[in-house]
């Protein structure tokens, strides 16, 4: 088991992951990224447009996805993950 953050960016902040998730592989843990990034999209309260990410970063700091966190779409079809797989350029 491998240990992964999940810092957020939102309104060019970040808030820090300082407690992280155990997962087997860096696949589930993007898995979970993308899953925390919806339920934040879910949220009344969401500003869609503030351009905010959740992040997956591994124990060593390495960045390993990131998802944007978009507005769900209403016919209820499955929402883009907003996936960008690797490290910020």
């Amino acid at each position: 088991m491998r240990h992964y953050y999940f810092p957020i960016l939102h309104n060019g902040e970040t808030q820090a992951d300082d407690v992280g998730e155990l997962f087997r592989s860096a696949e589930l843990a993007i898995q979970y990224g993308a899953r925390v990034a919806r339920d934040i999209a879910s949220d009344p309260d969401c500003d869609h447009d503030a351009g905010t990410i959740v992040l997956v970063v591994d124990g060593s700091g390495a960045e390993v996805a990131r998802h944007r966190v978009e507005e769900q779409p209403n016919d209820g079809g499955q929402p883009s993950s907003g996936r960008e797989e690797g490290p910020a350029a």
